[in-house]
């Protein structure tokens, strides 16, 4: 997760917690994101890969270890960065502070693969992440995302009993695509923008992605052994991974995926 434009205030404060909360050790991401994301990705292998909103580093930290050739970790959140930076582990590491909504920083076509770990929960306008990420992946490159799931933000709220057990997720207010307070553990509370899963899809469509699919994580039996809290997952989804890629031609489909039409077509 990445401080995004809006929420950039309540990142900077809370990026201390979030540090040491890597540093510990984060339940869904170790117990259950990681797998799933990198089995999204398949190899890295000597792939640049962008990664937008990349926190303290931890997933281009593991990135460059399973071998990709040129890791970018773009953030708003200057103290992320600055600790990115202090953890990093591999000269084909690069961290930089910048807007994900435009990139701007970042040549076009100049990526084979972009990667957002449950950050586009934090961005105002999810259009522009969607047309800036097109822009500066190559024709045929993919584009990972893990957000938060829909259900999941509606009503952002978990129906448990005392021994932390959860019963149940409160869906309400579903079309109300407004900012929804998160509520995390140590009393803190981040900005965030909740979305409907056709206005996700859409966004990419319209940017001219294809489809290739759409995953909803559920923890391992390991990652249940190593954090049991996980045991809520198997209810219901907190977290949805879109599997989407940029067209090597224009006109490329492929029976069984979606693919959109790019409002402004860019050619590399």
């Amino acid at each position: 997760m990445s401080c995004g434009v809006t929420a950039h205030a309540d990142w900077e404060s809370y990026a201390p917690f979030w540090i040491r909360k890597c540093r510990e050790g984060e339940a869904n991401r170790e117990g259950m994101l990681d797998d799933w994301m990198l089995k999204t990705l398949g190899s890295v292998a000597g792939l640049k890969i962008v990664d937008l909103g990349c926190g303290e580093g931890r997933f281009c930290r593991i990135l460059s270890r399973l071998g990709a050739s040129n890791v970018l970790g773009i953030d708003s959140c200057e103290r992320l960065i600055l600790e990115a930076r202090k953890q990093c582990t591999s000269d084909v590491e690069r961290y930089i502070v910048g807007n994900i909504e435009n990139l701007d920083s970042v040549e076009s076509c100049s990526f084979q693969v972009a990667v957002s770990y449950v950050t586009l929960v934090d961005v105002l306008n999810l259009d522009a992440v969607s047309r800036s990420t097109y822009r500066v992946l190559d024709p045929g490159g993919r584009f990972v995302a893990c957000n938060l799931a829909p259900m999941a933000t509606s009503a952002n709220e978990r129906i448990g009993e005392p021994d932390g057990s959860r019963v149940a997720i409160r869906v309400d207010n579903y079309f109300d695509e407004s900012t929804r307070v998160m509520r995390f553990r140590g009393g803190h509370r981040l900005k965030g923008f909740h979305r409907t899963l056709s206005t996700h899809v859409n966004a990419f469509l319209k940017t001219g992605f294809v489809l290739r699919g759409i995953h909803e994580p559920l923890p391992t039996t390991e990652g249940i052994g190593r954090y049991p809290e996980l045991m809520n997952e198997l209810r219901a989804p907190s977290f949805v991974i879109f599997d989407l890629k940029k067209p090597a031609h224009q006109a490329s489909y492929l029976p069984g995926q979606l693919t959109g039409h790019p409002e402004s077509p860019e050619s590399c």
